[in-house]
Order: structure tokens, then sequence, then C-alpha cells
């Protein structure tokens, strides 16, 4: 992670030189001592590398290995994966100094990423299973204008509860002395997923049914097509992996899903096996998209998904980007009325209007699904037929318009209007009326200055509003 560097001139603890076999340990503390089995694992996915790269070479080898040269390579391998994940445990530390957060990692390759505390924007919290069974945690850290994440893994849990709410409280401006002792910040629950509702959610869901579909009959047509199990698990593999992340995966990843309101922002809880305490970042914001399903409509369910400035778009950001996997109507409105303080989502979403019939014949079908509408806090766009995606974006938060028009369009007197945010997407409000989207344009440029001039600061621990701590931190 390519991180902000702030003062290194803060005292520190010297480096531990050990013995004399062993490299320096860097200054600072250290992780718990199971860290070394997880990192161990590197010389065996090495391995498996390997055997994945040169597959028919590795067979080869394998069929002219006997129970003593496979004995041999254990005897070997256990012993290097051992003295490779001590070692990197050894070479890891951490150190909060009164400017920043210092992690120094690496065996043979040595790396010090210092993290300003002012630019910390969010430190989450995860509990793999085995790590549960354990009694230990792992922290992640995202910084303003870094892509990448650093972690601590693993910790204690109560350590990295502590470690946590130290950091957010010095990213908050509280002093260094009275950090440590400020704990864990209040929160008040919101909202909770019951499981019958988020199972039921994910079998209405046409994805899931659509991949079990496709891995049933595409393996079985390249067997009868090729009878090579090869080229049949090539296809299989893939589809099974997607299966299983749109139906039981994605129940296994929501259970549990928590929304709770505290001063540091909107704290997440979820998981079945791994527990993952993810915050919501005040003012980070940049878009909310409600996305509603069709089999979802009749029962008045919709999904929040947002997108955050600064946070990567990598798997492990996947949680983030929800902030309610399913819930009435009523109840996401009450939740995003948080995120988005002073915007009412039922004004918001009443403001939309379709496009104009002439528009039909630059998307005779998809043009129904399309919609837009401006309120004085948000500019709002809708596409979708099947499944229906409504986008807030509020307007403190557009970086930039653009207005285009295709010869097409331009036949037929329709353009689009695209709005950029912080958090490097857009939202386009599609085929307006030509004179409407320039208006929409200029107008939409005027009311992004206002809202930034008049919009509150993003400050950890604050009431809306306000640049004082909470009182309750």
């Amino acid at each position: 992670m390519s991180a902000d560097k702030g003062d290194t001139g803060a005292a520190s603890a010297p480096a531990t030189r050990g013995p004399r076999f062993l490299p320096r340990r860097p200054e600072g503390n250290r992780l718990h001592p199971v860290t070394p089995w997880r990192r161990g694992w590197a010389p065996l996915a090495a391995l498996l590398a390997f055997v994945a790269h040169d597959f028919r070479q590795a067979r080869e080898w394998s069929e002219q290995l006997t129970a003593a040269w496979v004995g041999l390579g254990l005897l070997v391998l256990l012993p290097v994966a051992a003295g490779y994940g001590f070692l990197s445990w050894w070479c890891t530390s951490y150190l909060v100094t009164d400017t920043e957060l210092r992690i120094h990692t690496g065996l043979l390759f040595r790396r010090a990423a210092h993290i300003r505390l002012d630019r910390i924007q969010a430190v989450d919290l995860s509990r793999p299973l085995l790590a549960r069974i354990v009694g230990v945690a792992k922290l992640k850290l995202d910084a303003v204008g870094t892509d990448d994440k650093d972690e601590l893994a693993y910790l204690g849990e109560r350590q990295a509860v502590a470690l946590r709410a130290e950091l957010l409280a010095r990213a908050a401006g509280i002093a260094p002395d009275a950090a440590p002792e400020a704990g864990e910040a209040p929160a008040r629950r919101l909202l909770h997923v019951p499981p019958r509702t988020l199972i039921t959610s994910v079998l209405l869901l046409g994805a899931g049914w659509g991949t079990l579909a496709a891995l049933l009959v595409v393996p079985a047509l390249l067997w009868l097509a090729t009878e090579n199990v090869w080229t049949v698990l090539a296809a299989a593999v893939p589809l099974a992996g997607g299966c299983w992340a749109s139906t039981a995966g994605r129940v296994v990843r929501e259970f549990d899903w928590t929304v709770a309101e505290s001063p540091d922002g909107l704290r997440l809880d979820s998981g079945l096996l791994d527990r993952q305490h993810a915050t919501v970042p005040p003012g980070r914001v940049q878009a909310v998209r409600i996305v509603e399903p069709l089999l979802w409509r009749r029962r008045g369910w919709v999904r929040v998904e947002l997108e955050i400035a600064g946070v990567g778009k990598s798997d492990d950001d996947e949680g983030r980007g929800v902030l309610v996997p399913v819930a009435g109507r009523q109840d996401a409105a009450d939740v995003l009325a948080r995120v988005l303080p002073g915007v009412d989502t039922h004004a918001a979403l009443a403001t939309l209007t379709p496009v104009p019939l002439r528009a039909r014949w630059c998307a005779p079908v998809v043009r129904r699904g399309y919609g837009h509408g401006v309120t004085p806090e948000v500019f709002v766009a809708r596409q979708g037929l099947v499944t229906r995606r409504t986008t807030l974006v509020p307007h403190a938060k557009v970086q930039s318009v653009r207005w285009t028009q295709g010869p097409w369009e331009r036949r037929h007197r329709v353009a689009d209007v695209y709005v950029d945010h912080g958090a490097n997407g857009e939202v386009c409000a599609r085929l307006r009326d030509e004179d409407e989207a320039r208006a929409l344009m200029e107008a939409q440029a005027e009311r992004s200055r206002t809202g930034r001039r008049t919009a509150p600061p993003d400050r950890w621990l604050t009431s809306p509003g306000t640049a004082e701590p909470h009182p309750g931190s």
C-alpha cells in the first residue's frame, strides 16, 4: 500500500537484535504468536502454484514418487514452512506514534508503511472462523488517497478492539495521551436483517438460478462434445464458484447483518463464518444506489449499495459496498437518512421523470427503465427494467458534469448527461430531451459549487453539522 507519510520524528522504541542467527527485529509491537501458522502456508502455496502451472510435469513426477520420497519431502517442507512463518512474524511489527501508524513487514524484501493518523478513514475488524476459535482478529485499514489496504493479522481480540478504538480516536483529533482511554464509542442499532428474509431474498434472485442451470447443463454438453475431463472442469469450476457466490456464499457473507449508528459512523456487522465489523466513514459516501430486483418489488424490498471515496474495488471491499442487503423501503430510507443527512429518499424518488417518447428510436425497450430527477440535495438517475437501479449523488460530491450526444441521438434530439463523483464513478441521466440536457448540465454545475460551499465537514466522531467531538465519545 502506498501510504501518506507523516512526521517521522516521533520517539519510538529501538529495534531488537535478538539471537545472532536471526535478523534484526523492527521497532514496535508484535503480532499474536499464532500469526506464524498463517504465514507458514506460503511455501505450500508456491508448490501448489507450480502444480497448477505445469500439471502434466507434476503428474509425471508424482507417478515416480515412492512413500519414502513423500515422507522425506514432508520432513523438508514442513520445517521450511514453519521457519518461513516464524521469520515473517519476527520481522513484522507495528507502532503508533503521535502522528502516524508505522507497519514494518518483509523477510527478504523489507517494507515500511507510514500511515498518517489524520488520513485514516476506516478501520475494519475481521474475525474468520478459525481466528474466532483461537481468539484473534484482523484489522484492515483504509487511508485517504490509497487503493489498497494495510492489515494487521493477527492480534488478540481485546488488543485488536482497543487498537481500533485508539486509531479512530486519534483520527478524530483526540490527544495522544487520552486516545488509548477513549474506548469504543457507543452504538445504537438501526436495522437487523433476519436470516429468513435474507434467504428468501436470495432465492428470489434470478442470477443464482441462472448459474445453477448453467452448471448443470454446460459441463454435460461439453462432456458429450469432447469427452475431455479437463475441458469439463475448466467450465464447471468457474460456474460452481459463481453459483456459490450468488446463492449460499451470499447468505454466509451477509448473515446476521446489523447496522448500528455511532459517533464514528455507521457500523456494519455481518457474517456466519467470517465475522466482519466494518464502519462507513462519515462524509465519505459519494453515491447511494437503491437496487430493486423484479421479484422483490411485490414484497417492497430493496438493496442499498454505497460508493465510498478512497475505497478500493478488491474482494475485501465487497462488504463495504453494501449498506443494507435487503430491507423494506421505509427501513432502508431510515438508514439512508443517517448516510445522507437532510435527504428525503421518498421525495427524491418522486422527482423521477421518464424519457421523451421519441427516445424509443434510440432504445426501444430499455428506455422504459430510464428516469431522472433532482432535488435541492441530490442528483437522481434510474436505469434497468428487470433489476431497477436508482442512484443518488449529493450535489456536494459531484466532481464534473458532461453532456454527450451521438449522431443517432442528435437526429432524435436527445442527449445523455453524465455526473462524475469522488469515488471514480459516474452516473448517467440517459436520453433526456436535448434542451433539457443542456439546461441540466449548467444547473447541475451551479448546484455542485453551492453544495460544496455549504457541506458540513467530513470528520470522525462528530455530530452532523458540527466539528466538535461527539459528547458520547
